[in-house]
């Protein structure tokens, strides 16, 4: 953008910068704009393990996409500016180590030599080895500590030497591949208006969306708040959930097979019960962002069949999920929001104290 119109340029940047920022949110924390990149941090918490970070940045990379799309589709200009959005992209760098804050005009900064890391990572070979242009660069030290590492192969990794640091092993996600399956793939949401099996589910929360997406899915959490005895999981993608991944809910001696159809960080998650008789039952978690918290929304769609058995049956697994799910509604509510305000408790106790400003002290003693 640097070599065309600048009126364009600035307002170009400014859209995008506009669609990146809101999108990220709590339990990370924007550090600073650094020139062209946005920095933002979060400390290590339940909360970030396993594939949350690898959800996050996904869903910041569609709101970059889309805030892309949307400009392409709605201007005829054809400056220099203007017809070269299509070749912007982003890519996000993750990393994990050790930092020093500091309090600077009222914002939290970073410094420390893997804050220093973290940003000479931006210039690396990526490009030139895979030909991605827009990816996640994701390095070991943050691998082991999302408990992800061992989940990708020896030759999916790649080295970078970091001149005064040394060498630093990573792996790279194609976020193009991300945007291009949310965008392609059909939308699979039960809606409130729908026929749905028990009325929905309003559950506030005082955690972000991701996070609350993360209560809602994350294996271990939904077996909690379910009252399971466990979850297992099949047909994971490098350990990472996506449509076609199953859980395996454990009751007892019961297995409640939930396989997920459509998954949109942050957003929502539709996932199908296969039941007896042929008859299939689709439960949709929407989030929806309210000030500083979360509304979790849970819809049961009424459970159906092709089949003439099937239908003739409705009436009886009806009657029968009612019988198992609704006498523990409040449990499971209560259960979910306890998750959540657990994680907020932990995400408060890690947070260094702000040091105090003088006239602060000066108000306190007054």
């Amino acid at each position: 953008m640097s070599e065309t119109e600048i009126t364009h340029a600035k307002g170009i940047l400014e859209q995008l910068f506009g669609a990146l920022v809101p999108a990220i949110r709590s339990p990370l924390t924007i550090s600073g704009l650094q020139g062209d990149a946005v920095f933002a941090f979060a400390f290590e918490s339940d909360v970030m393990t396993k594939q949350f970070i690898i959800d996050f940045a996904e869903q910041i990379y569609c709101a970059f996409a889309r805030s892309k799309e949307k400009m392409q589709i709605n201007t005829s200009c054809g400056c220099g500016a203007c017809t070269n959005v299509d070749g912007l992209e982003l890519k996000i760098v993750v990393h994990h180590g050790q930092c020093v804050v500091q309090e600077t005009g009222g914002r939290q900064e970073l410094a420390g030599t893997d804050v220093i890391t973290a940003f000479r990572l931006l210039k690396n070979t990526v490009k030139e080895r895979t030909g991605m242009d827009a990816y996640m660069l994701v390095s070991c030290n943050a691998l082991r500590k999302m408990d992800m590492k061992e989940l990708f192969s020896e030759d999916e990794f790649y080295t970078e030497d970091i001149e005064h640091i040394g060498e630093l092993e990573y792996v790279v996600r194609d976020l193009k591949q991300a945007w291009e399956r949310r965008r392609g793939s059909e939308q699979t949401f039960v809606k409130p208006d729908e026929d749905l099996l028990m009325e929905e589910w309003a559950i506030p929360v005082t955690v972000s969306p991701a996070a609350a997406f993360t209560a809602c899915t994350r294996p271990d959490m939904r077996a909690k708040w379910l009252g399971a005895d466990a979850v297992d999981l099949l047909g994971l993608n490098k350990g990472k959930i996506e449509p076609g991944t199953m859980y395996h809910c454990h009751h007892g001696d019961d297995i409640f097979p939930f396989e997920i159809i459509d998954w949109r960080p942050g957003e929502y998650v539709t996932g199908r019960y296969n039941l007896p008789m042929g008859l299939t039952m689709y439960e949709t978690n929407e989030l929806v962002s309210v000030g500083d918290g979360t509304m979790i929304k849970i819809r049961f769609a009424t459970p159906k069949g092709s089949s003439l058995m099937g239908r003739l049956m409705t009436g009886m697994v009806k009657k029968k999920l009612k019988s198992i799910i609704v006498p523990d509604k409040e449990n499971r509510i209560r259960r979910l929001k306890e998750i959540c305000a657990n994680w907020l408790a932990e995400e408060a106790s890690l947070a260094p104290e702000r040091p105090k400003d003088v006239r602060e002290l000066i108000g306190a003693q007054g």
